[in-house]
Formats: structure tokens, C-alpha cells, sequence
């Protein structure tokens, strides 16, 4: 069976119902109106440079039942070329006035359409019902002149001081940072989509050098989403952000498919897609290789939970490919709004250093409550750790302070987070090199309800002797196998540990 997972005046996103993760169990072709277009060997795919308001007969050869389905692109009112406001799209003009323009002058309802070429620009700001197509061949780069870029008050406060408001925040706080390529803010019923990309020239802006160094203010992102509804983002690439790639903060109702996201190896904080204190959120048949981790899901740290209390929720992963990066699917560590209702399935994770990473620590407070979390039918191939739940992580100024890395008993209280139910199932891990379950809670708050089941584990002949997770005061002897502390009612059940140590470094305590 297809699903259409979004509709547009000039293309579509399609995905094929399966159980196989991120890859078609077979390759296939693609022929439109009788005539073949591409193969593809992925459960989603997009078709574009089409017309608005056409009928089109779509048929996919290749697979177990060749499948045939007729779609009608979506009407479009206005489209709004940006060459008509004087944009040049030749890599060396500034564009950022023009392409800005097109959108502010647009009716609700037009599509702003950036036609192939490169479009050197300081920020776009989305409008409201005002749609972004980007054609293949068309690339918008972020300038590298510090000078010429807006810096965002992350945290502004009303002119008679009984209000304020958030237009940009750094690791869980809010604050000063620099304009990202695309932001929104209070923006609601808008389509980002095509084959274009988005370029956040990190490898040249010298953001990458000092990646923790304020300065003037924080790095910008690919695309900020700050209190936004009903967003789509659609089969664009995000490449070379100077920090996250892509951060829905405070925002409902985003829909993020078939993206391509790519950054460097080595360069420092480049996460994917970063869903904080948002809800509604899906991220189906996107494709990861990054410098930092692929999707990291944050609600903000202490301050936020008291200032402005938001979790987030009803969090949808699937069809998604994670190739190389820190961790594939994170929780944390800025979760101190909580978490809740995540589901991870149909998912290729691949060389990468953790598969399903979570991180939290003292100090991030009784609200943060990392609840119910399936994770299920998930390939992972080449990773050092695949499951890895750590509550001592020593991040921020103050993480390796006695109070955020000490394993003995402390009082429960207001600043003590928690992480119940969580249940794992079908995930088939081959070329393990460090871990394949290590679970370490607070003694005063324990690692409750986690079940582990029908998955198997095998392990590398080379094997590493180090910590799973970022944490002080822990020694290895010999590479670990599983690890539990701090943890109660612990369920495994069917699962198949394969050419590791696994009786000799299991604990449970």
C-alpha cells in the first residue's frame, strides 16, 4: 500500500507500507504517466517538478505487487518568483532583501517559488500561509558576514516588564543567538518543500572553530522554528549548518519527510533535527550523517521548566536512516519539561556511536520525566553502544561537581529528574564494538519499568574498553556487554547476546 504523506502544486512525498527499515525490501522503478522516472530503493520517496493542478498515474514495478495509484497535485493561487524581486541567484549578490520581499509582499496562499540558482542571503522570515518551494538546483547559503547578520534576543522582555517573549534559544535556555537561514516565528500553515538545498556554510563561517564561544551571540541553525503550527518540511537537503540543522522549539503540528541531512564528521554541534518542548511531531524517511547527534529530543534545562513549562510530546520516528554521528535517536539532556509518548520504528541506524541514547543529570528538575518511549523493529549495524540510559552525564559548567557525578544516595527533591517505561522489541544490533545495554540511574530516583525483548545483540570480534556514556568516575577492566545500576523492574525476555562476555559483565543492582 502507498500513503501520501504530503501534496504540493508542484510534487509529492510518498510512503510504501512495510515493515522493512528504511529500505524496500526490493529495488524498484518509478514510472509516471507510463514513462519511467527513477529507480529507488527506499520506503520513501518524492517526485517533483510537476504541474499545479494535474492528474498524474503513478506506477511502481519492482516490488513483491506492482502498485498503481493516481494522484492530482494541489492547486496553486499565486506564484511568486524571487527573480521578480530582483534576486539574482548567482552566489555572490546578497539576496536576503529580495527573497524576503517576495514572501512579505505574497497573499496568503502563494507559493514563493526560488528557481535554480545560489542565493547568498543573511536570514529569510517566514510568513504565515505563505509557502517556500525550492527547485532542484537551487541553493540558499547562509553569508559568512557577521557583520550583515541579525542577532535574535534569545529572552525579550515587554516594555513595562510584565511580559516577555523567547525569539531564540541556545542548549535549553534562551538566548542572544545569530539569524538562521530560515527562521519562523509565530508562523502557522506553511510548506517548505522541493529538491533544493539549504547550505549553512559552516565549513567558512568560522562558527565551527570555537564551536562553545558566545561572542557576539550563539551559532545559527539551517532552520529555527520558534512557537510555530502546522509546519511541513518536505524532500530539501540541509547541509553544513553552522549548529543544529533544524530546531522546532515551543512549536505543534511539524511534519518533517524525506529530508537529506548531511554535515561533516567532525564538525562540532551539527545535530539533525532537534524537536524541543514541541508536540506533534513526525519525522519519517529522512536521511542522517552529521557531526553531532542525528535527532535529539529536548524540552529546555531548570530555568525553562519553572519560566515556561512545556514537554514534549507525541513524538512520531520512522523510515529514517542514521549513518554515522554521536548518538541515532537521543533523548536529553536538556529535558527538563519531559519527554513523553516517543515511538521509533522502522529506523536503519549505522555507524554511529550509540544507537537510542538517553542522557539527563541532577539538577534538571522533578518536572522532567522521560515517560513512556517504544522503540520497536530496528535495524543497527556498527555502533559502539546501542542502548544507552545515563542520569550521571556530565554536561554543562557544572557537570563534574560532586553534586552532578556522586553515586551514593542523595535526597529526592525538586531537582531530581526521572525515566520510566520504556519498552524495546525487534532490534536486531550486529557489530557491536562496546556495549549492548548499559542502564545507570540515580540511586534516589532508579530507572523504572524498562523492558527489553525479541531483540538480538552481537558483538564485534574488536572490542572497545570505554565508558558508555559521558559520566565521571567509572572504570572498565574489560569491554561491557550489559550493565544495569540503579535500575527496578528490568525486564529481558527473548533476546540473544552473541559473541560477548554477557555472564560475566551483567549487574543488577
Amino acid at each position: 500500500m502507498i500513503e501520501i504523506l504530503k501534496n504540493t502544486p508542484f510534487g509529492f512525498v510518498f510512503e510504501i507500507l512495510n515493515e522493512s527499515c528504511y529500505f524496500s525490501k526490493n529495488e524498484y522503478e518509478i514510472y509516471l504517466n507510463g514513462k519511467f522516472l527513477k529507480t529507488s530503493h527506499v520506503n520513501v520517496e518524492s517526485i517533483y517538478g510537476l504541474k499545479p493542478e494535474t492528474r498524474y498515474d503513478i506506477r511502481i514495478k519492482g516490488l513483491e505487487l506492482d502498485m498503481d495509484f493516481k494522484i492530482e497535485t494541489v492547486k496553486a493561487s499565486f506564484v511568486i518568483d524571487v527573480r521578480h524581486y530582483n534576486a539574482k541567484g548567482d552566489g555572490i549578490s546578497n539576496d536576503t532583501q529580495s527573497l524576503n520581499a517576495a514572501i512579505y509582499c505574497a497573499p496568503l496562499g502563494a507559493t514563493i517559488y526560488i528557481p535554480k540558482g545560489e542565493y547568498l542571503v543573511n536570514g529569510i522570515f517566514l510568513k504565515s500561509n505563505v509557502n517556500l518551494y525550492l527547485e532542484d538546483g537551487a541553493r540558499l547559503i547562509q553569508s559568512t558576514n557577521r557583520d550583515d547578520m541579525a542577532i535574535l534576543k534569545g529572552y525579550q522582555r515587554s516594555y513595562d516588564f510584565n511580559d516577555s517573549t523567547i525569539n531564540a534559544s541556545w542548549e535549553g535556555n534562551p538566548l542572544d543567538s545569530y539569524c538562521s537561514l530560515i527562521y519562523g516565528k509565530n508562523v502557522k500553515n506553511v510548506n517548505i518543500f522541493g529538491s533544493g538545498k539549504l547550505d549553512g556554510n559552516g565549513d567558512k563561517s568560522g562558527f565551527w572553530e570555537y564551536p562553545k564561544c558566545k561572542k557576539e551571540a550563539f551559532r545559527p541553525k539551517n532552520i529555527s522554528l520558534i512557537e510555530c503550527e502546522n509546519i511541513t518540511i518536505s524532500s530539501i537537503t540541509s547541509e553544513n549548518s553552522s549548529s543544529w540543522n533544524i530546531h522546532p522549539y515551543c512549536s505543534k503540528s511539524i511534519y518533517l519527510y524525506d529530508l537529506k541531512i548531511y554535515s561533516i564528521e567532525t564538525s562540532p554541534n551539527t545535530d539533525g533535527i532537534n524537536p524541543e518542548s514541541s508536540e506533534d511531531v513526525k519525522i519519517i524517511g529522512c536521511k542522517f550523517s552529521v557531526g553531532d547527534d542525528c535527532i535529539a529530543i529536548k524540552s529546555g534545562k531548570f530555568f525553562m521548566s519553572q519560566f515556561k513549562f512545556r514537554s514534549t510530546k507525541d513524538v512520531l520516528i520512522k523510515n529514517c536512516y542514521m549513518e554515522k554521528g554521536h548518538g541515532a535517536v537521543v533523548m536529553g539532556s536538556e529535558i527538563s519539561c519531559g519527554v513523553k509518548d516517543v515511538l521509533v520504528t522502522q529506523c536503519y541506524f549505522k555507524d554511529t556511536d550509540r544507537g537510542i541514547r538517553i542522557k539527563t543529570r541532577r539538577g534538571r528538575g522533578s518536572k522532567s520525566v522521560l515517560d513512556h518511549i517504544m522503540v520497536k523493529n530496528i535495524i543497527v549495524e556498527r555502533v559502539k553502544h546501542c542502548f544507552v540510559v545515563n542520569m550521571f552525564y556530565n554536561c554543562d559548567p557544572d557537570g563534574r561537581t560532586l553534586y552532578v557525578r556522586d553515586k551514593n544516595l542523595m535526597k529526592k527533591d525538586e531537582e531530581t529528574p526521572s525515566i520510566k517505561n520504556i519498552e524495546i522489541s525487534n532490534m536486531i544490533c550486529s557489530g557491536i564494538t562496546g556495549s549492548a545495554i548499559f542502564i545507570y540511574g540515580l540511586p534516589e530516583s532508579k530507572v523504572s519499568n524498562i523492558t527489553i525483548k525479541n531483540s538480538s545483540f552481537e558483538f564485534s570480534k574488536e572490542r572497545l574498553l570505554e565508558c558508555p556514556d559521558m559520566m565521571d568516575d567509572f572504570s572498565l577492566e574489560k569491554p561491557i556487554d550489559l550493565f544495569i545500576e540503579n535500575g527496578e523492574n528490568i525486564l529481558l525476555e527473548d533476546n540473544l547476546f552473541i559473541g560477548g562476555n554477557f555472564h560475566d559483565s551483567r549487574v543488577f543492582r
